[in-house]
């Protein structure tokens, strides 16, 4: 997990400080300096753990704004885009097939959704899709209960900001400052 302590924040309170007129412009474009690396090492990551079996999830990794942060914060979000969260062009770009459930109603399935996303960044249990005993179904409770193995973690937003928090705060630094001198010049 990410540790709460960074170095050159002082900085950038600074930089905040003389933009009074444009600070959300000046917070968003800061911010999304910093998320643009963070992006990138998050894809490379997944690359390297061998994560890439149709290229779906690295494909879907996006940084997306916060529209409920709150008045005077900006907040941006890194993660795998899935299901609603997708966007249309990206929904309609894949295939979709039709199946049935098992509560019997008729889904919507597209090959482009990377819904296991968060079983490789924390890892899962293993479930048997079959019950071993000979009277039929049994429930998936009962399945997870007797589960035996666990997946190990391949986890790749959590390192990509250990690996470039040093990269982030001097590139947010540098669009700070671009933003204050765009500013003074008006």
């Amino acid at each position: 997990m990410a540790k709460t302590e960074t170095l050159g924040i002082g900085n950038l309170r600074a930089t905040f400080v003389k933009a009074k007129g444009g600070a959300p412009r000046l917070a968003r474009r800061t911010v999304m300096a910093g998320g643009r690396i963070l992006k990138a090492e998050a894809k490379s990551i997944a690359q390297a753990n061998g994560s890439v079996r149709t290229g779906v999830m690295v494909e879907n990794i996006a940084i997306k704004r916060e529209s409920k942060a709150g008045p005077g914060i900006e907040q941006y979000n890194l993660g795998v885009r899935r299901g609603k969260d997708q966007s249309k062009k990206v929904r309609a770009a894949g295939k979709s097939k039709l199946r049935v459930n098992a509560d019997g109603r008729i889904q919507r399935v597209r090959d482009n959704n990377p819904f296991y996303w968060g079983w490789v960044e924390l890892g899962h249990r293993t479930v048997s899709r079959r019950s071993n005993t000979k009277r039929g179904k049994q429930g998936i409770s009962k399945r997870r209960a007797q589960s035996s193995g666990w997946v190990k973690a391949k986890p790749f937003i959590g390192p990509a900001l250990e690996r470039k928090k040093s990269d982030v705060i001097a590139a947010m630094g540098q669009a700070a400052a671009r933003e204050v001198e765009k500013l003074g010049r008006k």
